[in-house]
């Protein structure tokens, strides 16, 4: 679900930076900050999910997070919808930023999918089986 995510918005991110190299400032912060937010956020959701499948014995969509991971969902995917909506524009410099928040966002998104791929692939994290 997250490799999904992840794909759209670095499609999309790719979509309104292209063309505009002045925007690499912006581009660099985004994809610094989505490492950051993968690191000390998007992880600890995914192991929390995994041990929830775990504990469940199988996986159910609904299921998969819990009710606070589903709210960052929503407004994480309605921030995104409003920013579309107010702030861009075409070859303007808000469709710049926003590409470089998405880029940011979805590589936040793919860093953190691996904790769902080492559990799948019964890989190791800090010593610990995953699987």
């Amino acid at each position: 679900m997250w490799l999904i995510g992840a794909s759209i918005l670095l499609v999309r991110g790719t979509a309104y930076i292209q063309g505009r190299s002045w925007h690499a400032w912006a581009l660099a912060a985004g994809l610094a900050l989505g490492v950051i937010k993968s690191r000390y956020l998007l992880e600890g959701v995914a192991e929390r999910a995994v041990a929830r499948i775990r504990d469940r014995g199988r996986a159910w969509l609904p299921g998969f997070f819990s009710l606070r991971s589903w709210a960052l969902v929503a407004t994480m995917m309605g921030g995104g919808m409003v920013l579309r909506r107010i702030v861009v524009a075409p070859d303007q410099i808000g469709a710049g930023i926003l590409g470089a928040i998405y880029l940011g966002v979805g590589a936040a998104l793919l860093l953190a999918d691996r904790v769902f791929w080492h559990a799948v692939f019964g890989r190791t994290r800090n010593g610990v089986v995953l699987r």
